[in-house]
């Protein structure tokens, strides 16, 4: 991974951990989840072997799902948890990529 890529990857780990923390007490209309999906999607497929594609996709079907609310609180409360693992699971990736490149 060359230096922008390193540099993309700081990037996008900031953002995640800031999604991580924002998206409880962000209201679920909000389309900044969105912009950070399409650039996580891209940087899937710019660096591979870095993400898990499923996990990335499972995040973003999450994120589609509370962004075009129509479920019941129960329902919201399940997928809120399955973004926030997979986030948790895109963020610790990155860290241990830019350990590996470092």
């Amino acid at each position: 991974m060359g230096n922008i890529g390193l540099l993309a990857t700081f990037g996008l780990t900031v953002a995640t951990v800031w999604l991580a923390v924002t998206r409880p007490r962000m209201r679920l209309d909000n389309s900044w989840p969105l912009f950070y999906y399409l650039g996580l999607v891209v940087y899937l497929n710019s660096l591979e072997l870095v993400l898990n594609p499923y996990v990335v996709y499972v995040a973003v079907v999450c994120a589609l799902l509370l962004r075009f609310e129509f479920m019941n609180e129960r329902v919201i409360f399940l997928v809120r948890i399955l973004e926030l693992g997979a986030l948790l699971h895109i963020s610790w990736r990155l860290i241990t990529a830019m350990v590996k490149a470092i």
